[in-house]
Parts: structure tokens; sequence; C-alpha cells
């Protein structure tokens, strides 16, 4: 590809100390994502896929290597840049959607535009487009324990996207849903990534939710393996 990269994993190694021994996690992995991909990463439960994903997010720190993120070495920031950086650049969906269960669901989506000085009525505005785009518009007033484990989920992805950022990191996105709401939200991603150009990065030990990828990796033995073959449409 020679598209300008968004993100530029290198040498990535991680270790763990379990009492006398070092296990290897993460050895000597590299990853380069580009503007507009679905990128997926498979593997076994405790293969280290959570462990990869949060380098890539700037939640946790590799042992040796280094993450460029638009040419910004993120392993090099300080802890108070951090916060300020995944905020301007990195999305996050996870297994929960850690919805904040005093605010609406619209203030929920727009706490991020918030926090960042963005005011209350601009960010609402900003919130409730995103959520309208993504069905949930009508819901913009509930309270999280008020709607269903989908929109909720949806309501995530909303936040996730409300400060429009380069990457969308997604752990076990549809984990905690049953099997019909998790492919509505994966259809969302679809829906995401076709219409925004938004990149995606997807972890999941599932191989059918994985398959939905344009790239599909597996993590296996610490090593990154990139699984030949097409994507399911």
């Amino acid at each position: 590809m020679t598209e300008k990269k968004i993100l530029n994993a290198h040498g990535i190694r991680k270790t763990y100390r379990s009492g006398q021994d070092t296990l290897l996690i993460l050895d000597d992995v590299s990853l380069t994502l580009y503007p507009g991909d679905f990128v997926s990463l498979m593997g076994a439960s405790g293969s280290g896929k959570s462990t990869f994903l949060n380098i890539l997010g700037t939640m946790d720190a590799p042992d040796s290597g280094h993450v460029f993120i638009h040419g910004t070495d993120t392993v090099n920031l300080k802890e108070s840049e951090l916060a300020d950086f995944r905020r301007n650049h990195i999305g996050f969906v996870f297994q929960f959607h850690y919805l904040l269960p005093e605010f609406s669901i619209c203030e929920n989506v727009a706490m991020p535009l918030m926090i960042a000085g963005e005011s209350r009525t601009r960010a609402l505005k900003s919130a409730l487009e995103l959520m309208d785009y993504l069905g949930i518009a009508e819901r913009r007033n509930h309270f999280p324990a008020e709607i269903s484990g989908g929109e909720k989920q949806r309501a995530a992805i909303c936040r996730a996207l409300i400060a429009q950022p380069d990457i969308i990191l997604a752990d076990e996105p549809t984990g905690n849903l049953d099997r019909e709401t998790g492919n509505h939200v994966l259809n969302l991603f679809q829906k995401i990534n076709r219409d925004l150009k938004q990149c995606f990065f997807l972890v999941t030990h599932d191989e059918s939710i994985g398959a939905i990828a344009s790239r599909q990796y597996l993590l296996k033995d610490a090593n990154l393996i990139e699984k030949k073959g097409e994507a399911v449409s």
C-alpha cells in the first residue's frame, strides 16, 4: 500500500512473570494499519490478543519495540501525555460498554468531547448526529439501565467515534451479546468502515467474527501470523 500509515508497530516484545517463570506473550511482533483498514486478530484465550491491543492503544507498554501513530512514538510519551493522545487519536470498544449510569445515553456519547473542552451544546449536538446515524437517537434521554444490551453497545460505538479517531480498537465487542445482536454490531462496524473509511482493529477468539475483516491475523505462540483468504462480506 502507498497510503500514509495510521499506525506502525515494530518489534513489539512483551513478557510477564508467573512465579519463577517468564512467559513470552509477544515476540518481535510488527503490524501496520492504514486509513480504511479493517483488520482482525484472532487467537485462543490467553494468547496475548488483548495485551497486543492494549499496547497499540497505549494502555500498556511493551518491554521493547515501538508503536508509531501518525509518526508519534507513543512508547516514549509521558503518562501525563497519553490520556490526551488517546482521546485525540484512538477510540475503544470493549466487551462491556462502560457507560456511566448517572448520565443519559446522549451525555455518555458526548462525554469525550466535553472532557476535551467542547461546549455541552455542541458536544450533545454531535452526539445526537452520531446516534441518529447508528439508529439510537430515540434513546438519547434514556439512561443505561433503561436500554438493551445491543443499544448500549451502539452507544459505546458512538462514544468511540465522537472525537473522529484515527483508529478504533475493538476488544471482543460482541462477547457479551447474543449472536443476533452481535451480528447487528458487526454489521455496524462494516457500515462505519465502508461509509466513513474508519480504520478498525478487531480482537476476537471467534473465527467467524474475525472473518469479516479484510485482513486477518492469528496470534499463536507469541507470533503474529497473517491468515490468507477472503473476507466475508
